[in-house]
């Protein structure tokens, strides 16, 4: 409990700083944008402002390309002069409409300043108009007496001191707003830097974190492992030891089925045989029941012979594994009407009893699945032994294994062939055959399995 507890509070931690950062960098990112779209407004403002500026020069230029053409056009009289005149006054219109519009829209107040500047213009075209129109009828002189009064020059010195003033205040509007522009910009590497640093703090935060559970989980896993570890080899011990006994049992079983249950079977035949010669049956029917007493005292020696050679195989015990396993092949194909191939060698490996019986417990599982399920007509046995280890291999041409079967891990039966060879510290293989059948190779050392030396009593 104490555990789980403990691993819901680690979890806690590790998430709440993921949360902070999580919110930490989508604040950042709407202050961020907010913030963006702020400077870019300002930028957009500082840009209008200077293309107030430059429309405010081009306003005094405009002014004056009149004024320069119609005083051409007054002392030359060529009318070439009025083309630049018309165009200057046209141009001087569409400024101040363009100004005027800006100025309405923001700052207000230099509307009026810029309709006085309108309204000197107007004056000072209508003036140029009375002395272009006083040349064309032919007063050239009143005309040229009215350009030198100093009314024009005043109007012309009044226009463009008003729109001096007004490039000065736009001046220091964009100043004002590229210092602004600056300070936000200096804000926001500040909130960025900030951020940044923060985030990675929290970053490694999490990351020390996340590395103190995985390496707690590990730590977790590594235990259960040990654990399922030494639960697994405790439970091996136990089913080894179990076959072990099992084995024994059988051997104590077979010794008393043997010494005893056979005794008394040969003796009792023994005395029926004596009794037998000497006493003359009555009749026929007496002579048939007489058979067929001996033939079931018979039988019971032979059944009594079988289930010993099942309990414990005395071919093994007395001719060695070899021996006994060619007994068991042949047995078992002439059982299931098979043809059996044997190549066994000539000589018997040195084996303890534990491992010689686990051996032949397998090919005699192998053999009897092969009767059971394979519907095979040949069987072959080849036991070949390099250096300290031996290889048996039972292959049948029958139907082979279901797919479950070799995916699954097989039966029980297969499961306990697996089991009763890693005992011994070998390993079992049972496949399908390369065209058809069933393969099952048997691989187990020689070496550390040998008999012991005399004088040495092996573990039971």
């Amino acid at each position: 409990m104490s555990t789980l507890l403990r691993s819901g509070f680690d979890r806690r931690y590790v998430l709440v700083p993921m949360l902070a950062a999580i919110v930490l960098v989508m604040s950042v990112f709407f202050v961020a944008e907010a913030r963006r779209a702020y400077t870019r407004d300002l930028s957009l403002v500082i840009r209008d402002r200077e293309d107030r500026m430059r429309k405010l020069t081009e306003l005094i230029y405009a002014s004056l390309e009149s004024e320069s053409a119609q005083r051409g056009y007054l002392l030359t009289g060529e009318p070439e002069y009025l083309q630049p005149y018309a165009s200057g006054r046209k141009l001087t219109e569409q400024l101040l409409a363009d100004l005027e519009s800006r100025y309405r829209a923001r700052d207000q107040v230099e509307v009026p300043v810029l309709r006085e500047v309108q309204s000197m213009l107007e004056t000072k075209y209508i003036e140029m108009d009375r002395t272009i129109k006083l040349l064309d009828v032919g007063a050239n002189r009143t005309a040229l007496r009215l350009i030198k009064t100093d009314v024009g020059m005043q109007v012309m010195q009044q226009i463009r001191t008003n729109i001096e003033v007004l490039r000065s205040r736009e001046g220091d509007r964009i100043a004002a707003g590229v210092a602004e522009w600056d300070k936000e910009i200096r804000v926001n590497s500040l909130i960025n830097g900030l951020s940044t640093a923060f985030t990675l703090a929290l970053l490694i935060a999490v990351g020390l974190l996340a590395t103190r559970d995985i390496r707690r989980r590990d730590l977790a896993n590594r235990e259960l492992e040990n654990e399922v570890s030494l639960r697994t080899a405790e439970l091996r011990d136990l089913s080894e030891h179990m076959l072990r006994i099992s084995e024994v049992e059988k051997s104590a079983l077979a010794r008393e089925l043997h010494d005893e249950l056979g005794g008394l079977l040969v003796s009792m035949r023994m005395d029926f045989s004596q009794l037998r010669r000497r006493l003359q049956l009555p009749d026929a029917a007496a002579e048939e029941r007489w058979a067929r007493i001996d033939a079931g005292l018979k039988a019971g020696v032979d059944l009594k012979r079988r289930v010993i050679e099942e309990l414990r195989p005395t071919l093994l015990d007395n001719m060695g594994l070899v021996v006994a396993l060619r007994w068991q092949a042949e047995q078992s194909c002439q059982q299931g009407n098979m043809q059996l191939i044997a190549q066994l060698p000539e000589s018997e490996p040195e084996l303890n009893n534990e491992a010689a019986i686990a051996v032949f417990r397998t090919v005699q599982e192998a053999l009897s699945n092969i009767l059971k399920h394979a519907r095979a007509s040949e069987v072959r046995l080849v036991m070949t032994v390099q250096g300290d280890h031996a290889t048996i291999t039972v292959e049948d041409n029958g139907v082979g294994l279901l797919n479950d079967a070799t995916a699954g891990g097989g039966s029980h039966g297969l499961k306990q062939m697996k089991f009763r060879i890693q005992a011994i510290r070998g390993s079992c293989e049972v496949r399908n055959g390369p065209i058809r059948g069933t393969v099952t190779t048997i691989r187990f050392p020689i070496a550390s399995n040998a008999r012991a030396p005399a004088g040495v009593e092996e573990a039971t």
